[in-house]
């Protein structure tokens, strides 16, 4: 599967998405109803101020990630689309469930999308499942209103995540530790592999950075029972360039701590 890095794009200003109480399929999604800002919310009292997290930075085929709406200040949101596509395409990426507070819809522009289920909330989730391995780009699209139809504002919100060739194995198993392994080969030049053990269920993070800190490859995930990970890096970066020679760290994260070590590719 590919690595994934998040780019999260706010945007409040007159004439972007929202979503009246009783509307559908307005998330601003390729192939949705698109916008009704223009006609239905022209005027704005104040700053919108909403979050919508758990979108994962990295996705592991098949699982499923809880996707946390909430109102920051002032209003709270009257109500909101949303839906996630493959790439910028009108595809879904995916699929969503209902959570707390929110409610599926299903209509000729936009199926598989979600939305309060009683509006004016202050926080809600719904559930989305990422697609098979090999789907690419999916970008979560959320659009909302804050306030009342003719005098609130608005918030439109894209979360993008990108595929990359690395592959990231699990095997369970019982390891008596908590590691991180030297990787193989080393130097390399095509691909590398590195092996980290799990001994209890806890959250991992593991990134490289270059010389300078700058990080190339990120994946994380909680994992529910030891074992082991393999991770599989080809010496590209999150868009899948090639990088060039040099020394690269990689470094595992836990709440066991940190553990670095360093790697050679040769071009």
């Amino acid at each position: 599967m590919r690595i994934l890095i998040t780019l999260l794009i706010i945007i409040s200003l007159p004439g972007m998405t929202a979503a009246h109480t009783t509307y559908r399929g307005y998330s601003g999604a390729p192939g949705s109803n698109g916008s009704c800002t223009a006609s239905c919310h022209s005027q704005y009292s104040f700053t919108p101020s909403v979050t919508v997290t758990g979108f994962p930075e990295i996705y592991e085929p098949g699982n499923q990630y809880t996707i946390m709406v909430n109102h920051v200040s002032d209003s709270p949101i009257n109500q909101f689309n949303a839906s996630v596509r493959i790439s910028a395409g009108s595809e879904n990426g995916g699929t969503i469930s209902p959570g707390d507070g929110t409610e599926i819809y299903e209509i000729s522009n936009e199926t598989n999308g979600v939305r309060w289920s009683t509006a004016d909330t202050d926080s809600g989730t719904f559930v989305w499942t990422a697609p098979d391995s090999g789907t690419g780009e999916v970008r979560l699209y959320w659009a909302g209103l804050q306030g009342v139809r003719s005098f609130g504002a608005d918030t439109q919100i894209v979360l993008i995540s990108r595929d990359a060739v690395t592959g990231i194995d699990y095997i369970p198993g019982a390891p008596v530790q908590f590691a991180l392994k030297q990787n193989y080969p080393n130097p390399f030049n095509n691909q590398t592999m590195v092996e980290i053990e799990i001994d209890r269920p806890r959250r991992v993070d593991f990134i490289i950075t270059n010389i300078l800190g700058h990080m190339v490859f990120g994946w994380g995930q909680f994992i529910s029972q030891p074992g082991t990970i393999n991770i599989r890096w080809d010496g590209t970066d999150i868009y899948g360039r090639a990088l060039p020679t040099g020394i690269y760290f990689y470094r595992l994260t836990s709440d066991g701590g940190n553990i670095t070590k360093k790697m050679m590719l040769l071009r």
